[in-house]
């Protein structure tokens, strides 16, 4: 029973690209994933319309800077939980071939425990940085825009990819990761 749960969830995973797990997890996986996807068309028109400007009109939009750099910003971290629970981040696969296979699961319970506690360090100091920039009113350089909300929003969004991590790790002492091996005698 076990092993065709884990097969099931790496095949679900691997073949169809679909977000494996909980249907919660999907819809909030797809939720982002729609959002960088609207940010990203924002800030591709933005970008259209500022060179139209700049070069056929001679008059580029002051705010392009501004809202380009936020929209990085938004895009980068609104992708980076569902980049974590799908362990598509970039690998060095140094340990691969020094690990046996029977501690492919310890390996990634520890990089993910690792991983998850230094991204939960990090979403407390941008926090940490959004309530200084809040404090202080800080703004955009040329438009005006308040900093301190991008802020919060990357702040959450490291600590979801920090759940993400503990969520994997968690799926590792199971046994059902992404990497895990199959169960002896499911071959």
């Amino acid at each position: 029973m076990a092993e065709e749960q884990v097969a099931e969830d790496q095949a679900e995973h691997s073949a169809s690209g679909a977000p494996a797990g909980h249907p919660a997890i999907r819809w909030i996986v797809r939720l982002l994933d729609w959002g960088a996807g609207v940010v990203l068309f924002a800030m591709m028109a933005l970008t259209c319309v500022d060179v139209v400007g700049r070069y056929f009109f001679n008059s580029p939009l002051s705010i392009t800077t501004d809202y380009t750099r936020l929209m990085m910003a938004l895009i980068v971290f609104t992708v980076l939980p569902a980049i974590c629970w799908f362990e598509e981040h970039i690998c060095v696969d140094i340990l691969d071939s020094i690990v046996p296979r029977a501690l492919v699961n310890l390996r990634q319970i520890l990089i993910n425990l690792f991983a998850a506690v230094a991204f939960g360090f990090i979403a407390g100091r941008i926090w940490f940085i959004a309530d200084r920039a809040k404090s202080k009113g800080d703004m955009t350089e040329f438009s005006g825009v308040p900093t301190a909300p991008v802020y919060y929003y990357v702040s959450i969004l490291v600590g979801l990819a920090a759940l993400a991590l503990l969520l994997n790790a968690a799926r590792y002492a199971r046994g059902r990761g992404a990497m895990s091996p199959p169960p002896a005698g499911s071959l």
